[in-house]
Formats: C-alpha cells, sequence, structure tokens
C-alpha cells in the first residue's frame, strides 16, 4: 500500500501497522517524518499516530479509537464505561481502560488515557461507535467497578448517580459478581439492588441470597476517609451521607 492510500483510510494507527501495511517501509519512514511536519500526521504518543489528512482533515478523535488503535483487547472501564452504555451523569475527561499491553499514561487533545491494570477476568461486551468497534465491561462489571473503586468513576455521588441511570439489569449476574468479589461488595451492590428493587425487577431470593454472604461488617459506601453520617442496617453499610442526601443521588432522574 503507498502512504497516502495509509493516511486516507486509517484514522488512528500504530508506527508498526503503519510500516507493515507499507510497499517501501523506508520510503514510508521519510514520508512519515514529513506528514509530521506539516501537520498531516499527529503524533498520539510514541509510536501512536493520527491522520488529519484527505477525509480526516478536522475529523475529532474518538477515545475508544485512540484506546482500539493500540490495543484491540482493551476493555473501556469505570466512568469510560458508564459513558460508553451512555448512563453517566457527568462528561468526563479521562479515558480509563484495561489493557494486557498498554501500561503507561498519556494524554492527547484534553483526554487524559489512563489504563487500570489487565484485563484479566473482567466480564465486557463488544460496543459500537461511529469510528468501529471496542470492547465495555458490561454493565454489571461497570457497577461492581465502579462501586469498588468510586474514584475511577468520580466519586462515589457520580458512581451512584450514573448506576442508578441503568435501565435494567442482568440481577442474576450481578449478584455472582458480587459475591466473587467479596463481602464489602456484597453489602453496596445489596444496598443498591434494595433501593432500585422495583425498577430493576429484584425478586428478595436475590437479595437473601446476598445477605447469606454478607458478613459481620460494617462496610462503607464510599471511601474511608470520607465522614460517616448515616447507616442500613439490612446491609451492614455506612453512607457517607444521611439516607436523605444519598437517596436523593438514586431518584435524581
Amino acid at each position: 500500500m503507498k502512504f497516502t492510500d495509509y493516511i486516507n483510510s486509517h484514522h488512528v494507527f500504530t508506527t508498526s501497522s503503519l510500516f507493515e501495511a507499507m510497499d517501501s517501509p523506508a520510503s514510508a519512514e521519510e514520508q512519515l517524518r514529513l506528514a509530521v511536519k506539516s501537520g498531516a500526521v499527529e503524533r498520539a504518543r510514541r509510536g501512536l499516530l493520527v491522520s488529519n489528512h484527505g477525509r480526516f482533515k478536522d475529523v475529532s478523535v474518538e477515545q475508544t479509537e485512540v484506546v482500539t488503535a493500540l490495543d484491540a483487547g482493551a476493555v473501556i472501564s469505570y466512568h469510560s464505561a458508564l459513558e460508553a452504555h451512555g448512563v453517566a451523569h457527568n462528561v468526563g475527561f479521562v479515558c480509563r481502560f484495561r489493557s494486557d499491553i498498554v501500561h503507561s499514561e498519556f494524554d492527547f487533545r484534553g483526554i487524559a488515557y489512563r489504563p487500570c491494570g489487565p484485563v484479566e477476568n473482567a466480564r465486557s461486551k463488544t460496543m459500537r461507535s461511529p469510528a468501529g468497534a471496542y470492547l465495555a465491561t458490561t454493565r454489571e462489571q461497570t457497577v461492581v467497578d465502579c462501586l469498588g473503586k468510586p474514584a475511577l468513576a468520580g466519586g462515589i455521588e457520580e458512581a451512584v448517580r450514573s448506576l442508578s441511570a441503568f435501565i435494567y439489569l442482568n440481577v442474576e449476574e450481578l449478584v455472582v459478581l458480587a459475591i466473587d468479589a467479596g463481602p464489602s461488595m456484597v453489602s453496596r451492590v445489596g444496598w443498591l439492588l434494595s433501593e432500585k428493587q422495583a425498577e430493576w425487577h429484584v425478586n428478595e431470593e436475590s437479595l437473601s441470597l446476598l445477605e447469606e454472604w454478607l458478613g459481620p461488617g460494617p462496610y462503607r459506601l464510599g471511601p474511608a476517609g470520607v465522614k460517616s453520617v448515616s447507616w442500613v442496617a439490612r446491609w451492614r453499610l455506612v453512607l457517607p451521607g444521611s439516607k436523605e442526601e444519598v437517596q436523593s443521588w438514586i431518584t435524581h432522574l
């Protein structure tokens, strides 16, 4: 393939993928240098390039394009997954993703790209955008992630407000994930399912199963450093605000 044809057909790409596709890698290296100098190609980070040429001129770059160009197996996670599912309460400027390949963080065009560990057994699904397919955590995995590490989801209030905007969940799958994650997650998930019981059609059997795995507690909904002012006895859960305040996070829609 010719260099110009490549940058006309690939918006975000790696240096290695570019050279592998070239008829003459040596010639392409010089053409790339000139293209970067002229602005026809932009460096997002070392080894990652963005075409501003032809049909890509003045076209914005989606976060998922950047991530999947670096690692097709990366999984969009935490607040970025909330955005992918269309439930994020606030717009984020940090793109978090699991990856077995990418380990270093970088910034590009006002977005902070932050790898947050390996993919491991995180449950994911294929999602699509105008820029193409990518992987994101499932709704149920996103709940466990955001309740487990709310700092990566914009804080506990943002996490709860966003998670409560899901129209439905696979409750049985979420219960399994919560139990696998341990008693603290059982407490948090149990509380959220109780609060959304009618809307998400949560049966008492699911809640009772979670109670069996609860443990002595107490557990916290928010980070340990946040002052706690109220208590949910059923789930042995300390809330980071009054029950009325936390309830307002769930009923904001």
